[in-house]
């Protein structure tokens, strides 16, 4: 489909295998949310549902040029498969193009997907895979939490679970982020990070834990409470949510 108009864009599509489609290839654009990092966009390209992501970060050629310098793919089974990029015409930004998925994320689809406990731990490996292929990567998720976890229906109670968040994904996320900034859902913060010790692979594990409880439970952590300094100074003095019943050791 010719060239993005950027050599850099080029390069990265080119060494990734992705691939450059022009904006007006795509229909059915219509606004789906609004993240931390960006703006989602569900669209069609060739009958196919695909996902736009455009990121607030990156709408200057110097923050483009150090993200895809610095931007590892990790061909993954566990993570939400990349397509390639198209420019927005009017705004004039790169955007990135993702698989959809049918269910949209964990949040939403919990107690469909946690009906009895083979189906749990299955689901909770294709989640845990995914994390384990970016700390193998020697990379830190800055933005783990059961949103950006993403959930494709296959029929029959099979479904793929797919990490998501690109920006999140990397340890580039720092420069983007104002020192000593605290960046995520807080119920699933580890402690030492509200007390200002800088992300770890060890606090996505904790991220990891409160994403297991929620399989148990079949609800989100401290729904019943506001997400405040409060909550944020229970969790570092201890505060967790109790096991729930039956769960097995």
């Amino acid at each position: 489909f010719g060239s993005s108009g950027s050599e850099i864009v080029d390069k990265f599509i080119s060494e990734n295998k992705l691939k450059w489609v022009p904006y007006d290839k795509f229909e059915n654009i219509e606004f789906l949310d609004k993240g931390g990092f960006g703006t989602i966009y569900k669209a069609k390209y060739n009958n196919i549902e695909v996902i736009f992501k455009y990121f607030d970060y990156l709408n200057n050629s110097e923050s483009l040029n150090e993200f895809l310098n610095e931007w590892k793919i990790i061909n993954s089974r566990g993570i939400i498969r990349i397509y390639g990029f198209t420019k927005d015409p009017d705004t004039l930004n790169y955007v990135l193009i993702t698989e959809y998925t049918n269910k949209g994320s964990l949040k939403r689809c919990l107690a469909e997907i946690t009906k009895n406990w083979q189906q749990k731990l299955c689901n909770l490996y294709q989640i845990i895979r995914g994390l384990n292929d970016i700390h193998e990567n020697d990379l830190i998720h800055y933005n783990f939490h059961d949103d950006n976890i993403l959930c494709n229906f296959y029929g029959i109670d099979k479904y793929g679970i797919f990490i998501s968040d690109y920006l999140g994904l990397y340890q580039l996320a720092k420069s983007f982020l104002k020192e000593n900034d605290i960046y995520g859902v807080l119920p699933f913060i580890a402690p030492e990070i509200l007390r200002g010790q800088p992300y770890t692979q060890a606090s996505n594990i904790y991220s990891f834990s409160i994403i297991m409880w929620e399989f148990t439970s079949k609800i989100p952590l401290f729904n019943d409470k506001a997400h405040d300094l409060q909550l944020a100074l229970s969790i570092c003095k201890g505060e967790r949510p109790e096991i729930i019943e039956n769960t097995p050791q």
